[in-house]
């Protein structure tokens, strides 16, 4: 019950800013189909983009999703304005660290999807009234769309944590630290490759792999075994080890009183 009582608020000192961004969205989607209808009506063009609404989709998933995920925390955490209400909340630390968390990984994919399903809807009508456009509408329920959805989940962990972890410019910090973290990993696979597969190099300089076909097929039970490996660093590691590490973080700050 503390938990929703948590969200509610979160929700209701947002509202705001959440009205002004699906308005946005709304907008913006409206100009777009308007325009292309508009453009497409003036050249007796029938050929319509189809893509528009997934397009803006993805953008506002994972970008919009990144930015509201890299804030969600600040002035809460590290805002001297808001550590006293944060710190006075009659919830625990993991019920504020999960309404936070929840809203931002599973509320925030599933109401963008909910507002471009409506917003299709009410676009599509008005271009049909206005421009006898064809109707095309967002569908939410397909696959990509799903994959989509749990891509966001996977990586927006990382962003979690990044909000956790910086005081400030939050979303900045975590990409420049993403950046500096592929290329280590960049400099170091490519350290292994070299090192691993020396005796099938042919180049003095660079990489010039002669790999055998019956070679790799001996060896693709391991290669299965390293993707499988992968899918759940991904899917399950990444997120489950940046959750509690931004718990962690909440944790330390509330014990410090977000003072250091």
């Amino acid at each position: 019950m503390k938990l929703l009582n948590v969200i509610r608020k979160e929700l209701i000192e947002r509202k705001k800013n959440l009205f002004i961004y699906a308005l946005t969205i709304v907008l913006i989607l409206l100009l777009q189909e308007f325009a292309d209808a508009f453009i497409r009506k003036a050249v007796g063009n029938v050929i319509r983009n189809e893509t528009t609404y997934l397009n803006n989709y993805s953008i506002f998933l994972f970008l919009g999703g990144f930015i509201t995920t890299s804030v969600m925390f600040a002035q809460d955490m590290f805002s001297r304005t808001g550590q006293h209400n944060w710190l006075m909340l009659p919830a625990s630390r993991f019920d504020k660290f999960l309404a936070k968390a929840s809203l931002t990984t599973v509320g925030y994919p599933l109401a963008l999807t909910a507002l471009f399903a409506v917003a299709s809807l009410l676009i599509e009508a008005l271009a049909l009234l206005f421009f006898q456009n064809p109707i095309h509408i967002f569908n939410p329920f397909t696959q990509h769309i799903g994959l989509l959805i749990l891509h966001y989940m996977a990586t927006q962990s990382l962003f979690l944590l990044g909000a956790a972890y910086f005081r400030k410019a939050h979303f900045v910090k975590t990409v420049l630290s993403l950046l500096i973290l592929s290329l280590v990993i960049t400099a170091l696979s490519a350290l292994f490759v070299r090192i691993a597969f020396a005796p099938y190099n042919n180049g003095f300089y660079g990489y010039h792999f002669v790999l055998d076909q019956n070679l790799l097929s001996q060896h693709e039970t391991l290669f299965t075994i390293a993707k499988w490996f992968g899918y759940i660093g991904y899917w399950v590691i990444m997120p489950v080890f940046c959750w509690f590490t931004a718990y962690l973080r909440v944790k330390e700050v509330e014990a410090t009183d977000a003072i250091q």
